[in-house]
């Protein structure tokens, strides 16, 4: 303590003990917050693996426009940009409402500590069972029926499972990492 003020204030940005500081108080107000830590977990994870899926084509994967997607599937006769602006919100709906699901059924049921890694560990497994019910069953059968995706969208190409995969493990390690 120098001159009354707490040792906290006194923590540069950049020392280790700062972000470990900063680390504890997150997950305080998340412990303590836990819808709203499970609402914007699922929103920011959302955002970011949503972003990340129009960007794999950089790292030659294929992109993965859910936006698009889920505005055919759900709005199949409206114009284009009715269509992304529809399934964009149904996407992000989905994302937040999987956030919480995992918050509130999956989270606690498992046997791993809480640990920063234990809950980025969880997630990521949350992620491949969703990454899996999705190229195993909606890619084929809800979204693309009428191209034969074939099984586990196999007639698609190991990059697009691969990339659908990829896509759920970045929005679980975000969900992880603010869920924790």
């Amino acid at each position: 303590n120098v001159q009354g003020m707490p040792a906290r204030d006194l923590l540069l940005p950049g020392d280790p003990v700062a972000r470990v500081e900063g680390i504890a108080r997150w997950r305080e107000w998340a412990t303590a917050h836990r819808a709203a830590a499970a609402l914007l977990g699922g929103v920011v994870a959302t955002h970011i693996a949503t972003v990340f899926g129009f960007m794999e084509i950089g790292i030659g994967l294929p992109r993965l426009d859910w936006l698009t997607t889920n505005g055919v599937f759900y709005m199949p006769h409206a114009s284009p940009g009715i269509q992304f602006l529809s399934g964009g919100i149904f996407h992000y709906t989905d994302g937040i409402v999987f956030a919480v699901l995992y918050a509130a059924a999956f989270h606690p049921a498992l046997p791993w500590r809480s640990t920063p890694t234990g809950n980025i560990l969880k997630a990521l497994l949350f992620g491949t069972i969703l990454a899996t019910i999705s190229a195993g069953f909606l890619v084929e059968r809800v979204y693309y029926p009428s191209i034969n995706a074939g099984f586990f969208a196999n007639h698609l190409g190991w990059k697009a499972v691969f990339a659908i995969y990829l896509w759920h493990w970045v929005w679980g390690a975000h969900l992880g990492i603010i869920y924790n």
